[in-house]
């Protein structure tokens, strides 16, 4: 590779255009990627830029295009907690992969904090902006957030705003929970959701129940239950399942934190788990789900999914100038020890 020794002049846009056999306004397109250029021009160009070792000047190169090739990203609480943190590294890797950087605060759920980052990111003239929540919810940004390209995660906008979201596929959950035991032969499964107003329970149930049907699994309304996600609540809705006089044979579980209880209340019960019940989580909790004995079978949220298509969607909306789209993205069930096929009656 061809370089300028150490003491000389660095290489110039000229120097590549003189190389490549092309005008300095031709190596200029190639670099900032503006115009249309022939393939194998642009190859030469990039051919001349490595043999040379040019490196583009990228704080002019940010000034002519006006851009500071950044991004600031609000929080809730994702920053100071373990749960969603693959949200932000999804966008750090794909930012990074591309040039840009992320300009991160955290807000704590503050609306005073949160209005001030993001004035604070204005300022410093970040080209997009994104807002990530922990839990799937409902939020009421201040209008500034849309002065810019904008996106929120794992979020959506309350009535008076419109920002597009990328958003996990609750309902596409709540199916693959149900599937995992339907698919092992469960006929008799019942449900504990999240609080009966919680949006994310409803989707995911509103999957479950779509699971059942296209099994041709009735439903048993009596095994429909209502919790709030902790593992107390788990326990005792499953030991009021299972001291019934016909129990089901599966639960499935809102989130894993339920299915903890739920599998501690079937060994007090003297069964065992999956050979005398199945049981099913949701969230796929990086802290215990695969640690637990059973090793607990349950459906991730695409937390890392859903921070790279933000960040994949804002840098296109500034390549093409249209507003950015929101998406819906899929979770995964991940199979592992807390399911088997129901025992012989």
């Amino acid at each position: 590779m061809t370089r300028h020794p150490k003491g000389f002049a660095k290489p110039t846009m000229m120097d590549v255009g003189r190389l490549a056999g092309v005008s300095q306004s031709t190596v200029s397109h190639v670099v900032n990627r503006t115009g249309k250029i022939p393939e194998d021009t642009e190859q030469r160009v990039w051919a001349a830029i490595n043999e040379l070792g040019y490196q583009p000047n990228e704080t002019a190169r940010n000034l002519r295009l006006r851009r500071s090739r950044t991004i600031g990203l609000v929080t809730d609480r994702i920053a100071s907690s373990p749960f969603a943190g693959r949200v932000l590294v999804g966008a750090q890797d794909y930012a990074w992969d591309n040039g840009y950087l992320l300009l991160l605060i955290d807000s704590r759920q503050d609306s005073k904090i949160e209005s001030a980052a993001i004035d604070s990111l204005l300022s410093r003239q970040v080209d997009g902006m994104l807002y990530a929540a922990m839990s799937w919810r409902e939020v009421d940004l201040p209008a500034s957030f849309a002065k810019l390209p904008s996106l929120l995660i794992n979020a959506w906008p309350s009535a008076r705003r419109d920002y597009p979201a990328i958003v996990p596929d609750e309902v596409a959950g709540g199916r693959l929970a149900a599937h995992a035991v339907v698919e092992a032969g469960h006929r008799r499964i019942a449900y504990i959701g999240g609080p009966q107003d919680d949006p994310a329970r409803i989707e995911r149930e509103i999957g479950f129940r779509e699971e059942l049907a296209s099994a041709r699994v009735p439903v048993d309304e009596s095994w429909i239950l209502t919790g709030d996600y902790q593992i107390s609540t788990g326990h005792s809705l499953t030991h009021r399942l299972l001291e019934a006089v016909e129990r089901p044979t599966a639960i499935v579980c809102g989130n894993d934190r339920m299915a903890v209880g739920a599998i501690t209340a079937a060994l007090e019960c003297g069964l065992r788990v999956p050979r005398d019940l199945s049981i099913v989580g949701y969230d796929d909790q990086e802290q215990f789900a695969a640690e637990m004995h059973p090793a607990l079978t349950t459906v991730s949220i695409p937390h890392y999914a859903m921070g790279r298509a933000a960040v994949e969607r804002l840098l296109d909306s500034l390549h093409t100038g249209q507003p950015p789209l929101g998406a819906t993205i899929p979770g995964e069930l991940i199979r592992r020890d807390s399911v088997a096929a129901p025992s012989p009656v």
